[in-house]
């Protein structure tokens, strides 16, 4: 019974600002990132003048670069969200053998790739930090959730796999993966969502 108060008492200890603004920043960090991203074309187009390049010109290297580095996070966060099975056991095989976090490794890759096909390399200096910290905190945020659903798998496995820039490669293993996963985790809402996102890229491309 005094454990339960006492971790009663701790749950609702009041915060800190700077942590209330950490939490808001990210349990809402996909809007938060598409309202940064608007706020880098409007620095681009108004400010930097910068101007997207053609999704389609394979013959730019940056543009081939920007798509294909597109288009490899989709694959890594596929491979990881096939794999992953949230909240029922630690993922531990598949990408996950590789680095704790494909997915946000996956999507690191993503903004890349849109960074270097859209965006003035000022106007990244100025919105790509926040975008960072915001998704270094919901890395650190992740992993103190995993550990504790998952207290005796979780050290020996923090230990020996890093967050998210792999050590060491191996041949890629697909044993564990399943579409039907896949689509429980509606990572397909991804790749619609870069579909658009290349869409309005070349949109913006051939209209400014």
């Amino acid at each position: 019974m005094a454990t339960d108060i006492a971790s009663s008492a701790t749950a609702h200890e009041p915060r800190s600002f700077g942590e209330q603004f950490t939490r808001l920043c990210v349990s809402r960090r996909v809007p938060i990132t598409i309202g940064l991203l608007a706020l880098l074309l409007i620095l681009d187009g108004y400010v930097f003048h910068g101007r997207p390049r053609d999704i389609f010109n394979w013959t730019d290297p940056v543009a081939a670069m920007g798509v294909l580095a597109v288009f490899f996070g989709l694959l890594v966060r596929s491979w990881a969200a096939g794999t992953l099975k949230k909240q029922k056991q630690l993922a531990t095989t598949g990408p996950y053998a590789w680095i704790r976090h494909p997915l946000y490794f996956g999507s690191s890759l993503m903004m890349v790739g849109f960074a270097a096909l859209g965006f003035d390399p000022l106007s990244l200096a100025v919105v790509g930090p926040p975008i960072a910290w915001m998704y270094w905190q919901a890395i650190r945020s992740e992993d103190r959730n995993i550990c504790r659903l998952f207290p005796t798998e979780w050290p020996s496995y923090a230990a020996n796999v890093p967050g998210i820039i792999p050590r060491r490669l191996t041949w890629p293993r697909f044993d564990d993966w399943s579409r039907a996963q896949w689509l429980r985790n509606t990572e397909y809402q991804a790749w619609m969502g870069a579909a658009a996102a290349l869409f309005a890229l070349k949109m913006y491309q051939l209209l400014w």
